[in-house]
């Protein structure tokens, strides 16, 4: 298929290039390699910590397979596992803690209801009230799409359940609109779906868990609480509703392509039985979700119940003796190893050192405006959320607030929430697991969202993040 015009005039041809993706690859792997090989012939000493060295080495190459994706994801999270296990870096419970996590249940449950919700028909069912509801033309779906992204992030806890509803419907919407997979039309849909139910929910208090774990922190560390509406009312205009139209507007420069179908209102038509029965189960379980604060059943299990129920004789929906063989299970080994991931940095000492050393420049700087302020932390922020993954940032960030509040002169509340940009506002999908999923799900080549998410990053720097310290600070926060 050609490029568009506007594809040709935006195309990032060092991150395209599948020989440039290569060598990065096999430069980040021998890198790694290198301090691997040293970390064994060292011999501890007061300078030189062997592990420490090794841990180095296995995050490189780690990273940059999951920045490249010459192997899929699934294979690198496997081969970082394999890693930190012959090596001894840390130990099992620790390294293989996603599998023990309560998110790998979520993503099985949620694989599981994708695909019933497709394959009764009642998926169809969704797309075409989407398409009614939907303006014309390519623009039109897009915005359909991420509207109804930013739905589920208020009612919906948590990314990884949100991404494994929408992904299945955006490939299926793109697919009605005749975008088959690998087509601009297609990764344009799904991308648009995964950044706009995973970013702007950085926004809202309880949708995402680094919010919670920074909130939490703050409350058991420092004393210090986040109400919603205050949270929202910071946070949402310009890094969720402002960054929602970027994203929309991004997606539609680089993947634009006309719909070969009609995108004109036209009847929902009538769902099946099972189809009801599926929408019955697919209702209740976004209820539970929804109300989890209030009767304390973890969003996992009840989309592991929900799956079961989905696969008994009583809602027929799927026949679970096919389970194995119509749910493609990659996405569960790929989050296990990112979860794995964030465990070994951070109890090989690597996220304390990094920011140890981050708080250090901090000091040192000379940071004599809130303006300088606020860009001296988002480099701090965002180098730990690279070198961390976000879902670990926050516990890196949050205990560190103190020390940071004294080298720069800001309020903790204010240091503390100088950490949320730097989690909407991302360069590459590694660092977001949901993104990571919403690629895995969709069948969506990385070096296309990398391609995005780099002038995503870019028009956040120049333009999201200069205004969102202009709001935030008029509201009396970054100061």
């Amino acid at each position: 298929m050609a490029r568009s015009p506007v594809r040709r005039r935006w195309l990032l041809v060092s991150v395209e290039s599948t020989n440039f993706r290569t060598l990065l690859a096999f430069g980040t792997t021998f890198a790694g390699l290198g301090l691997v090989v040293l970390g064994v012939l060292a011999e501890k000493s007061e300078g030189m910590d062997p592990v420490f060295i090794c841990s180095i080495g296995v995050v490189t190459i780690t990273l940059g397979l999951w920045i490249t994706s010459v192997v899929p994801e699934f294979y690198s999270s496997l081969l970082f596992l394999f890693m930190v296990s012959i090596l001894d870096i840390a130990p099992a419970d620790r390294a293989f803690s996603g599998f023990y996590s309560s998110a790998l249940w979520l993503i099985f449950g949620g694989l599981v209801i994708g695909h019933a919700v497709i394959s009764t028909g009642l998926g169809n069912w969704i797309i075409r009230k989407l398409i009614a509801l939907s303006p014309p033309g390519y623009m039109g779906a897009l915005v359909v799409t991420a509207l109804t992204g930013l739905s589920l992030a208020f009612v919906v806890p948590t990314a990884v359940g949100r991404a494994i509803l929408i992904v299945p419907i955006a490939v299926q919407f793109a697919k009605q609109l005749g975008f088959d997979r690998g087509s601009s039309g297609n990764t344009g849909l799904v991308l648009t779906a995964g950044m706009s139910t995973a970013l702007p929910a950085f926004t809202i208090l309880p949708s995402n868990v680094p919010n919670l774990v920074m909130t939490g922190s703050a409350e058991s560390l420092f004393g210090i609480s986040f109400s919603y509406a205050n949270y929202l009312a910071i946070n949402f205009p310009i890094l969720g509703g402002f960054g929602l139209i970027v994203i929309v507007l991004l997606n539609w420069l680089y993947f634009h392509e006309e719909p070969k179908f009609s995108t004109e209102s036209e009847a929902a038509g009538d769902i099946s039985n099972v189809g009801i029965r599926m929408a019955v189960v697919l209702g209740a379980t976004v209820l539970f979700w929804t109300t989890d604060s209030w009767h304390g059943i973890s969003p996992a299990w009840i989309a592991m119940g929900a799956a079961l129920l989905i696969a008994s004789p009583f809602v027929g929906a799927l026949d679970a003796r096919n389970l194995t063989e119509d749910i493609n299970y990659a996405p569960v080994f790929f989050v296990a190893g990112v979860i794995g991931f964030g465990a070994v940095v951070s109890d090989t000492g690597i996220s304390t050192w990094a920011g140890g050393k981050l708080v250090h420049l901090l000091n040192t700087a000379d940071l004599n405006s809130d303006a300088s302020i606020f860009a001296a932390l988002l480099t701090v922020g965002l180098l730990v959320a690279i070198g961390t993954t976000v879902p670990t940032a926050p516990a890196v960030m949050t205990p560190l607030a103190d020390q940071i509040s004294a080298a720069t002169n800001w309020p903790i509340e204010s240091v503390l929430l100088a950490q949320v940009p730097t989690w909407v506002i991302i360069p590459v999908p590694y660092m977001v697991p949901p993104l990571l999923l919403t690629l895995s799900m969709g069948r969506i080549p990385s070096d296309q969202a990398i391609r995005l998410l780099l002038t995503y990053f870019v028009v956040g720097l120049l333009f999201i993040y200069p205004a969102h310290f202009l709001w935030a600070r008029w509201l009396g926060v970054f100061g």
